[in-house]
C-alpha cells in the first residue's frame, strides 16, 4: 500500500473507498503520513513494505546466496550457550526459548470476565499495561496510533523462522486493520552494556541472542494479559521500526538503529502488539539525535564492511533518513560466524549507548533542552567528551561466563576434533593473552577506506567553496 505525504488532502475529502488493481484502499492512498519525528520524514510516495521481502525472508527463499544461506540453516553453533541462544544455531531447535515461545499456541480473548482498571479509562489503562510489561521486563515501552502504512503489505511475517508462505493475512485491507486495531504497544529490552563493549566477539553475540530470547516472553505474556483482559492483541503484522518511532520509543541513527534516551542503541524492538484496547498513543521524542549524526559519524567510521554512509541523508522509499547497505552488512556474517555472529561496532561506538550514570543523563538532557539554532556548538562540545574519555573504539577486556575476550581467536583446522588440537584458551576459541592485560581483543577485518576518500573529497569540495 502506498500513502503520499503530509501535504496531501485529509481522507474525509477524498472520494468514497474503492479497491485499486492490487486490492488496497485507493483512499488509504490520501491519508496524511504520520509523523516520525525529526530523524526519519516522509516527505514523498511510500510503500509499505513486504513481510517477504526482508533479509531474512530473501535468505530462505537462497536470493542472497548460498554462503549466507547455509549460515542460517545449515550450522551448528561451537558452544552450548550459542546452541541455546538461537534456534537457527541450535542442535535441536526445541531447547531454544524463541522457538517455544514463537510455537506455542496463541490463547483467545476472555470475553466473560474483563479485568476492571480503575474507571478503565484510555488513560488508566495506558498507565497500567506499561506497568505490566515493565514488571514482566520490558525497558522501554510505547504506544503508537496506527496508521495503515506502518503494517506489512502482502502476508504476515512468520513467528517461527520457516519462511512467509505467500497466505493472505486474512484480515482485510490494511486500513481495515488499522481500523480494527488502532494501536499498537512497542516493547524493548536492552542488552547488557558491559557484555556488548566485548563486540565482534561471542559474549557480545549472547548479550543480543538472550536479550531477543527475552524479549519474545515478555510480548507473549503482555499479549496472553491483554487478552484475559478481554481485548485483543496480535502481533508480527507491524513494522517495528516506524512503529516505534511513532510511539516514541526513540530516534533513528545514521547507524540505522532505533536511539532511545536511556540506552542508546543497545536494544532489541521484536514485533509489536497490535490491539483494540483503548489507550493514549505516545508522541515521537527529540533526544537530538538528529544533530548529533549530522557531526558524530563514529559508527560510520568504524563500520568493518563500510555499510554506514558518511554521507547526508537521502530519500529513500519516500522517507528522508539514512540509509544504511544492509545486504553488505548482512552478508559478513556467513564469514565470521566461528568466531561471532553480530556485529554490534555501530551500537558500541555509539556515544548514546553508554551505561546509565548521572553523567549521561546530564548529557542526554543537555542536548535535548538546548535550542535547536545552538545544538550544533553542544554536539561538538559533547563529542569531544566522549573522544577524549572514551576513545572511538572501546577495547575493554570483559570476561564473562567462561569467555574472555581478551583471548585472541585463531581458526580451527578442520580435523581440530581428531587430533586435540582445536586451540588452547577458555572454550577452544584462541590464544591466551597477558592475564594483567586489560584490552579485550578487537577482531580484525579488512575494511572498505573508501569512507576517507569521501571524507577527503567534502574538505576539499568545502575550501573550494569558500
Amino acid at each position: 500500500m502506498a500513502i503520499k505525504d503530509g501535504l496531501r488532502p485529509a481522507a474525509a475529502e477524498t472520494p468514497e473507498p474503492d479497491l485499486d488493481s492490487n486490492g488496497s484502499s485507493k483512499q488509504g492512498k490520501n491519508i496524511p503520513a504520520p509523523y516520525f519525528g525529526r530523524t526519519a520524514r516522509v516527505v514523498a510516495d511510500w510503500e509499505s513494505v513486504d513481510a517477504s521481502e526482508t533479509p531474512h525472508e530473501k535468505n530462505k527463499r537462497g536470493e542472497l546466496g548460498k554462503p549466507l544461506f547455509n549460515w542460517y540453516f545449515n550450522r551448528t553453533g561451537p558452544d552450548a550457550l550459542t546452541r541455546i541462544a538461537f534456534p537457527m544455531s541450535s542442535a535441536d531447535r526445541r531447547n531454544t526459548l524463541q522457538n517455544a515461545v514463537a510455537r506455542s499456541t496463541k490463547g483467545t480473548v476472555n470475553s466473560q470476565l474483563p479485568q476492571a482498571v480503575e474507571s478503565s479509562s484510555p488513560e488508566a489503562l495506558s498507565l497500567h499495561i506499561k506497568k505490566v510489561a515493565e514488571h514482566f521486563g520490558a525497558n522501554v515501552i510505547g504506544i503508537a496510533s496506527v496508521h495503515p502504512s506502518m503494517l506489512y503489505s502482502g502476508d504476515r511475517y512468520p513467528e517461527d523462522g520457516t519462511g512467509s508462505d505467500g497466505r493472505p493475512r486474512g484480515e482485510g485491507t490494511p486500513e481495515a486493520m488499522a481500523e480494527k486495531y488502532p494501536y499498537a504497544i512497542c516493547l524493548s529490552t536492552a542488552w547488557d552494556y558491559n557484555m556488548i563493549q566485548a563486540h565482534r566477539h561471542h559474549i557480545g553475540d549472547h548479550a543480543y541472542h538472550f536479550s531477543q530470547a527475552r524479549l519474545a516472553l515478555v510480548y507473549a505474556n503482555v499479549a496472553a494479559y491483554i487478552r484475559e483482559m478481554g481485548y485483543e492483541a496480535i502481533q508480527n503484522r507491524v513494522q517495528p521500526m516506524p512503529t516505534a518511532l511513532a510511539a516514541g520509543v526513540g530516534e533513528l541513527g545514521r547507524n540505522g538503529m532505533l536511539i532511545t534516551e536511556k540506552y542508546g542503541a543497545r536494544i532489541h524492538l521484536g514485533d509489536p502488539i497490535l490491539t483494540n484496547m483503548p489507550l493514549v498513543a505516545d508522541k515521537p521524542i527529540d533526544i537530538g539525535v538528529d544533530d548529533f549524526c549530522k557531526v558524530c559519524r563514529k559508527c560510520a567510521t568504524t563500520c568493518p564492511t563500510n555499510s554506514i554512509s558518511m554521507e547526508d541523508k537521502v530519500v529513500h522509499n519516500g522517507v528522508e533518513k539514512y540509509k544504511i547497505n544492509w545486504e553488505q552488512c548482512y552478508r559478513l556474517r556467513a564469514y565470521v560466524s566461528e568466531f561471532w555472529e553480530t556485529c554490534l561496532t555501530c551500537v558500541t561506538v555509539c556515544p548514546y549507548t553508554k551505561p546509565r550514570a548521572w553523567w549521561h543523563d546530564l548529557a542526554v538532557q543537555t542536548l535535548i533542552k538546548t535550542p535547536l539554532s545552538l545544538r550544533w556548538l553542544t554536539v561538538r562540545g559533547l563529542k569531544f567528551l566522549d573522544d577524549t574519555f572514551w576513545g572511538t573504539v572501546p577495547k575493554k577486556r570483559v570476561k564473562w561466563v567462561g569467555y574472555d575476550s581478551g583471548i585472541i581467536p585463531v581458526k580451527k583446522k578442520q580435523n581440530a576434533a581428531a587430533d586435540g588440537k582445536a586451540g588452547s584458551g577458555s572454550n577452544g576459541h584462541g590464544e591466551l593473552p597477558d592475564p594483567k592485560s586489560k584490552v579485550g581483543y578487537y577482531y580484525p577485518l579488512k575494511e572498505n577506506t573508501r569512507r576517507f576518500e569521501i571524507m577527503k573529497e567534502r574538505e576539499e569540495k568545502a575550501a573550494r567553496s569558500k
